[in-house]
């Protein structure tokens, strides 16, 4: 299942990320017809809620849900930080090969780890979306790209 859910949310990944930055999803931009523009969506979350169509009690369980998976992500990002102070020691105390590969490898497999929960985030926000939702595989991959990396920053929210 854990498998089916990667490939599925790499697959939408890549279809997002071939949209370009805008998802292919049209208005909502700053590329007003001369008359004024209009303000686009002010955070990750906002966007996420406007791709998937959430409605005012999804928008508060999604929030919930992202907000969980910061929690679970901060002591992640925080061990990967740490790591990655750790390679640029290693580099600059000219380890050998087999030390900077093991302290390498520790600060990927972090990575992989962070990588999970916003995995694992994202079911759990699609198994809030109803049967029409989960159907628009254009709003569900622009979310996983709105999603991908978004648990390295302290603030998931910002853009």
């Amino acid at each position: 299942m854990t498998k089916k859910l990667l490939v599925t949310a790499l697959l939408c990944a890549s279809l997002a990320l071939a949209q370009g930055k805008r998802g292919g999803s049209g208005g909502g931009g700053d590329m007003g017809s001369g008359m004024g523009a209009t303000p686009g969506p002010s955070g990750k979350f906002e966007n996420i809620a406007i791709a998937l169509n959430l409605n005012k009690d999804q928008k508060k369980t999604v929030r919930a849900i992202l907000d969980d998976g910061a929690k679970d992500a901060a002591p992640l990002r925080d061990q990967i930080s740490k790591s990655r102070v750790a390679v640029g020691e290693a580099i600059t105390a000219k380890k050998s090969q087999e030390d900077l590969k093991q302290i390498a490898k520790t600060s990927s497999d972090l990575a992989v780890q962070l990588t999970e929960v916003e995995i694992k985030t994202f079911a759990r926000v699609f198994g809030t979306l109803d049967d029409t939702q989960k159907k628009d595989t254009r709003a569900l991959g622009r979310v996983l790209s709105l999603m991908n990396g978004m648990y390295h920053n302290k603030n998931w929210n910002e853009e």
